[in-house]
């Protein structure tokens, strides 16, 4: 389709695009930006979301309300245009965030003049296991008792641990990442060693494999103005996208260090696309892809029992620039990996030298009361591939 584009365009004495050329335009445009974020989410309510899933085993109005709020976040910044970034560009600056709506986040990490901050809403993650972990619908875990127990003891923290008490209360902490990945690798009895922070050029060659995946197999007609964006409607084989997307990622598999199998989960995930054609919606502004909406219903195999009963809609918007997300977060103080282990001893002495004490949650080998630590090693974040 590229070529067909770039050959409409330039045998058109009149300049103006084809339709192809105006899709493949507004996808390189966002490579130009030196700045960009891009959101996803949901774009239906709670209340259709339930109705196409209720159906499903285990699913809540709670889980339809969790996910009509959720949205995932990526800011990413350079000193030159993003498709011109390198991997060891020391600009390069980025943020994921996993939020609610006009709530604190769930989990953020950022970078930002090479330092990494993180914060993460322990009793969000915690609720959130609870409800969807391997146990869910056995006996009732300590999982949140022994997390509020954790957060109250947090203000016993003494002052010298107070990078400790902002990480367990939710703040913005900095870390050094070549400290931690040590750390980690001391604590880490599986062996796979660091998990990969984004980069550029992986960002740059899996939304590479993305663009081609949905414009070299697509048959595009303009589908008119909304809300002053023009709107394209792009319909492409279910089967042939999910191949291309999944070949295009391949060589980013040796960059994904212990996260590798993530991509084979994905990989035969998507082996499992039915043959059909499939549409997405695409809005174009000021000549640059604004956002791709699509129904992921459409992607279910007739067959499979938990089948949406309805249309799932989801949106991917993008626009100019990072605003705050890639400025460094204020109040930030630092954790260093001797941090975390003097707060363990405090905490587990219950705020005294010695042994544990009678009302610390550390005070079992198994704290949360759910069958002890994951066996993969240490906690993976919300955004894990």
């Amino acid at each position: 389709m590229a070529l067909v584009a770039a050959g409409s365009t330039a045998c058109d004495p009149s300049n103006k695009l084809s339709t192809a050329a105006k899709v493949k335009q507004a996808f390189d445009k966002l490579g130009e930006q030196k700045s960009l974020t891009t959101e996803i989410g949901f774009t239906g309510g709670a209340d259709q979301i339930f109705a196409a899933m209720k159906d499903a085993d285990d699913f809540t109005r709670q889980d339809a309300d969790m996910l009509a709020a959720l949205r995932l976040t990526y800011a990413f910044g350079a000193d030159k245009p993003l498709k011109d970034a390198k991997a060891d560009d020391k600009a390069f600056t980025y943020d994921v965030r996993l939020a609610r709506k006009d709530t604190k986040p769930v989990f953020e990490a950022r970078q930002v003049d090479g330092k990494s901050y993180v914060r993460l809403d322990l009793k969000s993650v915690t609720d959130f296991a609870e409800r969807h972990g391997k146990d869910k619908g056995k006996s009732k875990s300590r999982g949140p008792e022994a997390m509020e127990k954790l957060l109250k003891q947090a203000d016993e923290l003494p002052p010298s641990l107070a990078s400790v008490k902002n990480a367990l209360k939710g703040d913005w902490i900095s870390v050094d990442p070549a400290s931690f990945e040590e750390f980690a690798k001391s604590m880490d009895k599986s062996g796979k060693g660091k998990s990969p922070a984004p980069d550029p050029e992986t960002q740059k060659r899996a939304f590479e494999a993305l663009q081609r995946a949905l414009t070299d197999n697509a048959q595009v007609k303009d589908a008119g103005k909304k809300d002053g964006a023009e709107h394209v409607t792009a319909t492409l084989p279910a089967k042939k996208i999910a191949k291309d997307f999944t070949e295009g990622l391949k060589p980013l598999k040796d960059k994904l260090g212990d996260r590798a199998g993530k991509l084979d989960e994905l990989t035969r995930d998507l082996d499992k696309t039915p043959d059909k054609n499939v549409t997405v919606d695409l809005a174009i502004k000021d000549g640059m892809l604004a956002g791709m909406t699509f129904d992921i219903a459409q992607f279910a195999d007739d067959k499979d029992k938990d089948k949406p009963k309805g249309p799932l809609p989801v949106g991917i918007g993008f626009k100019k620039g990072g605003g705050d997300n890639l400025k460094v977060p204020s109040g930030a103080q630092e954790l260093k990996p001797q941090d975390l282990m003097g707060a363990a001893m405090f905490l587990m002495g219950g705020g005294r030298a010695g042994g544990a004490g009678a009302d610390s949650p550390f005070k079992s080998s198994d704290p949360f009361g759910n069958g002890g630590a994951p066996k993969d090693g240490p906690f993976e974040s919300p955004l894990s591939l």
